[in-house]
């Protein structure tokens, strides 16, 4: 996972373009938005998180609060495997 392409792309992008993105992928192995990442799988991993951050800030959240909180989540996860 690299922070950069998903607050890249968390920006880039509304909620309903990652979501179409992400079914694009999921269901069709297509990729509809330029994304950065090694691979699709990557690519991909960086969609789900951008979705999560942009639903948050559309809702009123702070953008920078929303990164923060959902990144160390994800370190979280990681520091548990």
């Amino acid at each position: 996972m690299k922070v950069p392409a998903v607050k890249k792309a968390a920006q880039a992008y509304s909620a309903a373009q990652l979501e179409a993105a992400i079914e694009a992928i999921t269901e069709r192995e297509e990729e509809l938005l330029d994304v950065d990442g090694d691979d699709m799988e990557e690519r991909l991993t960086h969609l789900l998180l951008a979705q999560r951050i942009v639903t948050r800030v559309e809702a009123g959240e702070a953008f920078k609060d929303v990164v923060r909180q959902e990144l160390g989540a994800v370190r979280d996860i990681l520091a548990n495997d």
